[in-house]
């Protein structure tokens, strides 16, 4: 009697230790939605469009974002869950654990440098911890952008190209056949691709979406047809 006394009085204190990790968790939660401190944001120069406009995008610094969850989750852990190299693109798969709760992130950056990685590792850790809320306003603020740019406005203007031409994850990196195509149009007509590619998308070529990158071969094909020197080439997907 007394032993069943015990087990139920253990039960009862794990269904309330539960109970409150997940009143803990809500809080937690919580504080990392709330919207980030203005003075935090940074902003940079994104894509151009066809009139030379420079769209600015909103971000925050990876530095920042590790200090939100040092003052909103102070139990808060990260590893590293996957780095692999795609060509000169290196990606990085970064995990966040909070109360027991994993959101994973991928970054991308160059494979050639030291610079490159850490931007890898650095953009995964803030796409995991828009996953708990962490400058969650900035991202679905680009997004509606983008849609935006790829709704209404991208049927009355077929070149405007996304806010953001960097791929976010491997399934949305540009296809050995749309590099390829890039490579072949530069090689015809002259070009230098890649100077394009950063006076265009501020990034390098193997960096960029599938989207961006048809939005490069556009722009190539459009260069090319002036100088007459290629036939005018399908779009790559």
């Amino acid at each position: 009697m007394k032993n069943n006394t015990i087990t139920k009085k253990m039960s009862e204190l794990e269904t309330q230790a539960e109970a409150s990790n997940v009143v803990d968790f809500s809080a937690t939660l919580q504080g990392l939605h709330e919207t980030v401190d203005p003075t935090l944001i940074r902003r940079r120069a994104g894509m151009r469009d066809r009139n030379g406009h420079t769209q600015m995008v909103e971000y925050v610094e990876w530095h920042t974002v590790a200090d939100i969850l040092d003052q909103k989750a102070p139990n808060w852990q990260h590893e590293i869950r996957d780095i692999r190299s795609v060509g000169d693109i290196m990606t990085v798969t970064v995990a966040i654990t909070i109360d027991g709760v994993t959101r994973e992130g991928i970054g991308t950056g160059r494979a050639t440098s030291e610079t490159g990685i850490k931007k890898a590792e650095h953009d995964a850790l803030k796409r995991a911890a828009v996953k708990f809320g962490i400058a969650r306003e900035l991202y679905k603020k680009e997004f509606d952008e983008i849609a935006e740019a790829e709704g209404g406005d991208a049927a009355e203007d077929p070149h405007r190209v996304n806010a953001d031409p960097i791929a976010r994850t491997l399934g949305d990196m540009i296809t050995a056949k749309q590099l390829g195509m890039i490579r072949s149009i530069g090689r015809n007509s002259e070009i230098d691709v890649d100077a394009e590619c950063r006076e265009m998308m501020h990034c390098a070529v193997e960096e960029l979406s599938k989207r961006a990158a048809s939005d490069l071969i556009d722009h190539l094909q459009t260069i090319s047809h002036r100088g007459g020197t290629v036939q005018p080439m399908r779009r790559a997907s």
